[in-house]
């Protein structure tokens, strides 16, 4: 229907539990008591939405029944990006353990002609509070908004938390539409949660749930598969992976070594026709050449009853966390003292200043011709400032001449002819770039200071500005065929119908595997084939640079195709981006390079051959002629893409609490320092520092995405001086400041 949520909507439902007091008990759900004109009784909109001019009024004309209604009604002057609510918080004790349905009948009233927007709709909502911020059942309608100028019924039917603190329920507008609801219930369903044949049914999957465990163990991954449906899915936010796919990419990993085992347990059923809605927890483990991780996830499994039995359809991911114990205070004490020691202070994370605080990291870079530097999350603005500072240390104490960003190329290019000609400008080079990670003020201050920098008087190297990502293939296609066109036009409506289908892909990103991958990487070969067999005429028709650039666009299109093919998928991006930066170091063979990725790519720890990262890839190839620094923080707040209840939401601004006490963050924390290098690469062995540093803790490690309600799920273990050489450590976050508004 193309109705994409209200950027900060569901960051706020999701704090509307703390900010407004829950009453013992629902009150007034049907709008029987109130005053007409005036909010109807234990309803209220929230005072951050009154403070914008939404309100509500309790009715007894216009309504769908006799006893009353509530409408609520926009400001005349509707502020951009708002929405309003109607909400009551109450105890969750009568209900937890129980699957619960909010009803309502629900009308959008069209707005006047002259102001009506298509976009006017509302939304039911009802969110599961659990203790410590934990995340229980939430659906806000997301996926199927009310439209409708007709009294209709609506419902949300969930599962309290064994452990729920409170319940919230509520109504939700967009537009200036004023929003009518009438007859609301909240209830307790037993028809579909107990009786016999739930019994039957909860008995049933748990044995298949059994199986499934024992498979894991046992390694035979065709009886997890004999126990789907064919066309089965995994679903993580907005990402759709076929079960299939996702078990040809386990069965990689299991012939390199890899094990796995899994324990699930179901914690309630709910019977839906011939579905049953199964919530399930589960504990995962993994151990691999790089240690054991163990995970504990919350899902949400759709079965599908058929002449077989029971057949997994979907599975739905909610929550997951990590399961690692944290530091006691008496183990963190010599860490914290040593760590005061050896840490080094830096006096600003902003560029454009004097570098005497980073001779620490310019001695640990030492002779290293690569240095590549993480990121713990894809939107924190000090980290993007450090990189711009480190940058310019690197370019004026060090040599550096080469800048690779974690971006598509030939998207790139666009940025180095404006960095060295001037053509264009930096904001619109840098928007055709698109990942919205990059498109920030911070990444554009390093553009043009790498601008000007090209731009100076006097002798001094040229920068150039690079990338080696290559998921999309909808510019390097075109910019291959456009060559072919004018060297080799016999070969270009071949490479031109495979192009097509290529760039359909670009349309399925949210399927990270397709059917259809296998067989475009096969033809893009061929693609590639042609450039290789032509290559001297080719280049004797036009010239050896831009045989090279056309030919590095072939190979984007066919590593983007790759990338899809089930089995391949994330593990091969790395071994992808490897190869593409060795292409560039090739045209740069003398030239000190920095390399900028998030943590999860640079970092070079122990992995399986099939898993394993850019950084331990090149790490291999250049052993200490590679400085990696990776990064972290405590608190703060951040730009991403909300995950909620299994959900990818807009991009936002989100506020992540401290990490909790004993955690990595925590310890680095305590040395009380705001910001900090440290070189761990060089830390004596056997020391309390260097040995706490080699065990696993819990970190801030967050891309592009930012699980909401849930913080531990945004918490990742990691071995620091297993992963990177040096640590750059931020107190606080603030997030980073997007162009693209």
């Amino acid at each position: 229907m193309g109705l994409p949520p209200v950027c900060f909507m569901r960051l706020l439902l999701f704090l509307i539990p703390a900010i407004l007091t829950a009453q013992s008990a629902p009150s007034n759900l049907a709008f029987e008591t109130g005053t007409p004109g005036e909010p109807p009784p234990g309803w209220v909109v929230p005072q951050i939405q009154k403070a914008l001019g939404y309100s509500a009024e309790f009715h007894r004309e216009g309504c769908r029944s006799a006893s009353g209604c509530a409408v609520l009604l926009a400001p005349a002057a509707l502020p951009p990006d708002t929405f309003g609510n109607l909400t009551q918080s109450f105890d969750a004790s009568r209900f937890r353990g129980k699957t619960v349905r909010l009803r309502a009948f629900v009308k959008v009233e069209p707005a006047p002609p002259l102001d009506r927007n298509a976009t006017d709709h509302a939304q039911m909502w009802l969110r599961v509070d659990r203790p410590n911020q934990q995340m229980g059942f939430f659906d806000d309608m997301g996926d199927r908004p009310i439209t409708s100028p007709e009294w209709v019924s609506y419902e949300i039917t969930g599962e309290v938390a064994a452990d729920a603190d409170s319940v919230s329920i509520g109504v939700v507008s967009y537009g200036k539409s004023p929003v009518w609801i009438d007859g609301l219930s909240f209830e307790i369903m037993t028809d579909a949660t107990s009786g016999s044949e739930v019994t039957a049914a909860r008995t049933a999957i748990q044995k298949l749930y059994g199986r499934i465990d024992s498979a894991y163990a046992q390694k035979d991954l065709d009886a997890v598969a004999s126990l789907a449906l064919s066309d089965a899915q995994i679903h993580i936010g907005a990402t759709r992976i076929t079960l299939a796919s996702a078990l040809m990419q386990i069965m990689m990993e299991m012939e390199k070594g890899t094990g796995y085992a899994s324990r699930s347990t179901i914690t309630n059923v709910r019977l839906s026709g011939a579905s049953a809605i199964v919530s399930v927890n589960n504990e995962a483990s993994r151990t691999s050449p790089g240690g054991t991780q163990v995970l504990i996830s919350a899902n949400r499994d759709t079965w599908a009853k058929t002449p077989g039995g029971w057949k997994l359809k979907e599975s739905t991911l909610i929550s997951t966390r990590s399961v690692t114990p944290p530091t006691d205070s008496e183990a963190a004490r010599p860490v914290v003292a040593e760590l005061k020691q050896r840490a080094v202070p830096l006096d600003t994370a902003e560029p454009g200043g004097k570098h005497g605080d980073l001779a620490a990291f310019g001695k640990a870079v030492g002779e290293a011709r690569i240095v590549a530097l993480g990121e713990a999350t894809d939107g924190t603005r000090e980290f993007f400032q450090l990189k711009h500072r480190l940058m310019e240390y690197l370019v004026n104490e060090k040599g550096f001449t080469v800048f690779a960003l974690e971006a598509n190329w030939p998207e790139s290019l666009a940025v180095d002819r404006y960095i060295k000609t001037g053509e264009g400008s930096a904001k619109t080079a840098l928007a055709s770039m698109y990942f919205w990670t990059w498109n920030t003020e911070e990444v554009l201050d390093l553009i043009e200071w790498m601008r000007s920098y090209n731009q100076a008087p006097g002798k001094h190297p040229i920068l150039s500005f690079t990338s080696f990502d290559m998921q999309m293939a909808h510019v390097a296609g075109p910019m291959a065929l456009e060559y072919l066109g004018r060297y080799s036009p016999e070969d270009v409506q071949a490479a031109a119908e495979t192009y097509t289908e290529a760039q359909m892909l670009d349309t399925r990103r949210v399927q990270i595997y397709d059917d259809q991958a296998k067989a475009l990487a096969d033809r893009a070969a061929a693609v590639l084939r042609v450039f290789d067999l032509k290559r001297t005429a080719m280049v004797a028709a036009s010239s050896q640079e831009a045989w090279r650039e056309a030919r590095q666009a072939a190979v984007v299109v066919y590593q983007s195709c790759t990338m899809r093919i089930p089995g391949k998928g994330p593990s091969y991006r790395d071994e992808a981006m490897t190869d593409n930066v060795e292409w560039f170091r090739q045209i740069h063979p003398n030239e000190k390079i920095v390399l900028w990725a998030h943590n999860s790519h640079v970092s070079f720890g122990p992995s399986s051959d099939s898993m394993k990262t850019m950084g331990a890839r090149l790490r291999e190839k250049y052993g200490k002629q590679m400085y990696v620094v990776g990064f972290a923080f405590r608190q703060g707040r951040l730009r991403a893409v909300g995950l909620e209840n299994g959900k990818s939401t807009k991009l936002s601004i989100y506020n992540a609490a401290p990490s909790p006490e004993g955690s990595g963050d925590a310890i680095l924390s305590a040395a009380g320092l705001p910001l900090f290098f440290l070189d761990m690469a060089t830390l004596p062995a056997g020391g309390q520092l260097s040995n706490w540093l080699a065990g696993t803790h819990l970190f801030h490690n967050v891309s592009a995405n930012w699980v909401v309600g849930n913080a531990d799920s945004n918490l990742e273990p990691q071995a620091l001086s297993k992963l990177y050489d040096g640590l750059i450590f931020v107190e606080e976050s603030h997030p980073a400041r997007g162009l693209d508004k």
